[in-house]
């Protein structure tokens, strides 16, 4: 992880290390430990692409709080996550979140890391061609990992 520190005269020192984005491995640890801010125009999008009412929507998927709406959580996480073949899925995938569209997963992050050793931990670990369709995601996921 990168830190930065400013001296008193304004000079910017960086800290740390930012290691570059990594494909999604679909641990599904980001959507057990956040939920998501939505704005109302989130709120209808999200209900429009399931069909409902906005009413409906925030009455079955949204909790309100003082700041906000929040996308609800199950004791596994995000309402709208799913398992499949051992991988997360989210049932809303297309419209999802800014928050959850604008994640970008990396080895930088604590969530991607712990992840990855809850995966190998419990024998879970896939090839990049069993978790992807084609070959371009799986070579861009190992592209990421080497750096190149």
């Amino acid at each position: 992880m990168t830190f930065y520190l400013r001296t008193l005269n304004g000079d910017k020192h960086t800290v740390g290390k930012t290691l570059p984005p990594i494909e999604c491995f679909r641990c599904g640890l980001c959507c057990q430990c956040y939920q998501p801010q939505l704005s109302p125009d989130a709120a209808a999008a999200m209900a429009r692409g399931l069909g409902i009412s906005t009413t409906d929507f925030i009455s079955r998927y949204v909790q309100m709080t003082t700041i906000g709406y929040l996308l609800r959580q199950t004791a596994r996480g995000c309402v709208f996550l799913t398992w499949k073949q051992q991988r997360a899925n989210c049932r809303i995938y297309a419209f999802r979140p800014d928050a959850c569209r604008n994640w970008v997963a990396s080895l930088s992050r604590r969530e991607c890391r712990e992840g990855l050793a809850r995966l190998k931990a419990a024998g879970k670990i896939m090839l990049a061609k069993e978790l992807y369709s084609s070959p371009e995601p799986a070579d861009k996921f190992y592209s990421s990992l080497t750096g190149q």
